[in-house]
């Protein structure tokens, strides 16, 4: 996951996985009490640039990005571990790679599309509402002919 090393080389993790602390802030509606969060939420984070806007469009980063966020009554880590190891178990299990016979490398054959549907009345899926943590992902495996469907809808059964 080396894709995530920049994370330790710009202090926003400790060398012993410490997910560095900041004040207490909010990017609605997230609260943001550490580096992570601000590198992955806030645009004017002088670390923002740490993920280029094509690294941010990667299927990696996103995965990672959804798994810190988390849900509406989330309780994040404060060591980096965790969500790594999980974006890296989800990602493995969503995503078909083969070995190229030519060049011997491997090559990710799967396709991944973002996916929101519209009718009359607009967004109808994954949900009428907008927000950053809901999102529907199909992962297509053309050789395999599978699709995974990866699915969140926040807020969704709030308790009243």
């Amino acid at each position: 996951m080396s894709f995530f090393n920049r994370l330790y080389d710009e202090d926003i993790v400790r060398d012993n996985g410490h997910i560095v602390k900041c004040l207490d802030s909010f990017c609605d509606p997230f609260p943001i009490s550490d580096e992570l969060r601000k590198v992955l939420l806030m645009e004017d984070s002088e670390k923002y640039e740490v993920f280029s806007q094509p690294d941010r469009e990667e299927f990696l980063f996103c995965l990672f990005k959804h798994l810190c966020l988390g849900g509406a009554l989330c309780q994040y880590e404060d060591v980096l571990s965790p969500y790594l190891e999980t974006t890296k178990l989800l990602y493995k299990d969503l995503v078909s790679v083969r070995k190229n016979p030519q060049t011997k490398k491997i090559q990710i054959t799967s396709s991944v599309f973002k996916v929101t549907a519209y009718d009359s009345a607009g967004a109808c899926y994954p949900s009428t509402k907008s927000h950053e943590q809901t999102f529907s992902y199909f992962i297509v495996d053309p050789i395999k002919r599978h699709v995974h469907v990866l699915y969140h809808c926040y807020g969704v059964g709030e308790m009243s």
